[in-house]
This record gives structure tokens, C-alpha cells and sequence, in this order.
């Protein structure tokens, strides 16, 4: 018996989106993702996204708990800096859609290369993809957003439940012996009035 055009259809679905779950995770493994998120991103078995951490890393994966929030993990202006540049970048790649307030995988893992790609140096590891996950995941349940700096004008996270509040940038800068630009001068003589 011949299946039907709707039944073959299904059948090329179900390997596509199968295919799909499968590249995804190895993209995320590849990154050093934790087997629960990646399980959580593509509804594979954890025994086997396990075996691939073990072939891709020669190692067993990490266990244990995620930080609960972003604000909890991010304890220096550098990593401040880092959970930004990473924040603002995937909230120009996520898609949105009829999935509501879920992280889109593809766009974290797109985002976070890109976020590797313009850090290059002695910060290229400042944030992992399990934090970028939690940044993301901050982003959707509204414990963290996108906040813009009037003073030197870029984007940054702000979290919730911080003990760093303002600008990361700003700060390093401060913390360097920068100088005020003209922009931060009156910024500042604005705000102190």
C-alpha cells in the first residue's frame, strides 16, 4: 500500500524537525551547553545529548543547579559588559512569535557566536553559553532588560536583582582614569543640578 501525499508529508516533517533538534543540539554542545538546556532547547533525550557532550568534550558534562538569575552570576563590570554586549545582540536576533515568552534557541546560538566574534582577547571567555542562557532567559521573564545609557550612549542589561546598577561601560571607563567626554560632562552637570 502507497501512502498518501499527507502521510509521506508527515513523514518528511518529522525527519526535518528531527534533523533540526539534532543540529541545534550539537551547536549548542559544541558551545559547552548543559545537557538540561539543550534537552530543554530540543526535546532530546538527555542520555543521549550526554553521550555527545562525552565524544565533543572527552569528558562527562557538568551537573548541578544554574544560577537562578543573571543579577546572582554577574559580580564584575567586566562580566556586566560582556552579559550586555551578549543581551543587546540577541535581542536583535531572537525571533518572536506565537511561542510567547520562550528563548529562541537558534537565535541564542546565532547571538552568541556573533557575541564571540566581536570579543576577541583577554575577555574572549567572560561569558559561557549556560550564562548567555540565563541572560536570555532573564530578557523574556522581564528580570532583566535593555536599558540605554544617556551619558555615553549605548545599551546595556540592567538586572533586577544586581548588586551592579548603571552602565558597565561607563564604569570601566571611570574605573580606567577616562576621562569625561563633553557628552558626560553634562550629562553629569545635568544630573547634579
Amino acid at each position: 500500500m502507497n501512502p498518501g501525499p499527507i502521510a509521506l508529508g508527515h513523514v518528511c516533517d518529522a525527519h526535518l524537525a528531527r534533523h533540526d533538534a539534532e543540529t541545534l543540539a550539537l551547536a549548542l554542545l559544541q558551545h559547552g551547553a548543559r545537557v538540561g538546556v539543550v534537552h530543554w532547547a530540543t526535546g532530546l533525550k538527555s542520555t543521549v545529548l550526554a553521550g555527545w557532550y562525552r565524544q565533543l568534550h572527552g569528558r562527562a558534562p557538568p551537573r548541578g543547579p544554574l544560577p537562578d538569575s543573571a543579577g546572582s552570576m554577574i559580580r564584575t563590570r567586566t562580566e556586566h559588559a560582556a552579559a550586555s554586549l551578549f543581551g543587546v545582540v540577541y535581542a536583535e536576533h531572537r525571533r518572536d512569535g506565537a511561542i510567547g515568552r520562550m528563548i529562541d534557541p537558534h537565535g541564542l546560538v546565532r547571538a552568541y557566536e556573533l557575541y564571540l566574534a566581536l570579543i576577541d582577547g583577554p575577555h574572549a571567555g567572560v561569558l559561557g553559553i549556560n550564562q548567555a542562557w540565563i541572560v536570555a532567559r532573564d530578557l523574556r521573564a522581564g528580570l532583566a532588560a535593555i536599558a540605554w545609557c544617556p551619558a555615553c550612549e549605548a545599551r546595556y542589561i540592567a538586572m533586577r536583582d544586581a548588586i551592579l546598577i548603571g552602565c558597565p561601560l561607563c564604569a570601566l571607563y571611570a574605573r580606567a582614569g577616562g576621562r569625561a567626554s563633553p557628552r558626560r560632562a553634562e550629562h553629569r552637570d545635568a544630573t547634579s543640578r
